[in-house]
């Protein structure tokens, strides 16, 4: 929408908002042009004064920013709740005195404290399969596909591809709607961690992964304790 300055210029709308922007004492010398304003309700679409306006506006303000307060406040108490259950894990993992242990304590608190509905470990090495713990023999052509995670060193989220989940979780990947992959590592590649829900919405591209990140570092720290022997060693269990 445009109309004529008088001269035979068109002068848009934008043009005429950015003028008052630039000049914001305009209608203390102009007051009576606020008698002819039509402020349209923003729900009604019915006229209000420009004061009703000017309070419905702050209103509307004051509440946004109650719910980014809010917002705000429910992200911190969610990270405080999160640091809690990590610092737990941490001081179950120093428990451990075997690598079976590693695999309980992590099965137990990341299907509880983390509500994770499947927990695999796979080692690169050779050894007997247990409850939540698998190998990948270093032959696999597999490990090839988990080339780029190990690089990055960063937890992948969101939905895995068919052949992942099953490879990961095996015939109960079907259930799985949503997985995290975290690389574990010390001072070499030690294979990973996968976490998986039957809740599309659990976890997902773009979430953040601080605490991810951290729980893998403590799982392949606790781990490394355990694994001072080569992998195919532990066939006979630790």
């Amino acid at each position: 929408m445009s109309k004529h300055d008088g001269q035979g210029k068109d002068i848009s709308a934008a043009q005429v908002a950015a003028w008052l922007r630039e000049h914001p004492d305009f209608f203390h010398d102009h007051e009576d042009v606020l008698d002819v304003l039509r402020i349209p309700h923003p729900q009604t679409g019915g006229t209000v004064s420009l004061l009703e306006r000017l309070v419905q506006r702050q209103r509307e303000r004051y509440q946004d920013l109650e719910q980014r307060q809010g917002d705000m406040l429910k992200a911190a108490r969610d990270s405080e709740n999160v640091v809690h259950r990590l610092h737990h894990m941490a001081l179950e993992l120093m428990m451990c005195d075997s690598l079976d242990d590693v695999v309980a304590t992590c099965n137990s608190l990341l299907r509880g404290d983390f509500k994770a509905d499947s927990v695999v470990l796979r080692l690169i090495g050779r050894g007997e399969a247990r409850d939540g713990l698998h190998f990948i023999d270093p032959d696999d052509k597999y490990l090839k596909q988990l080339a780029t995670v190990f690089r990055k060193r960063q937890p992948v989220c969101g939905r895995l591809r068919p052949r992942q989940q099953t490879f990961l979780f095996g015939a109960a990947g079907a259930d799985i709607k949503s997985a995290v992959l975290i690389p574990l590592y010390e001072a070499r590649e030690i294979g990973v961690l996968a976490l998986g829900s039957e809740n599309e919405a659990r976890f997902y591209p773009g979430m953040g992964t601080l605490f991810i990140t951290q729980l893998g570092e403590l799982v392949a720290r606790a781990l490394s304790r355990h694994l001072a022997m080569p992998l195919h060693a532990l066939e006979a269990g630790s």
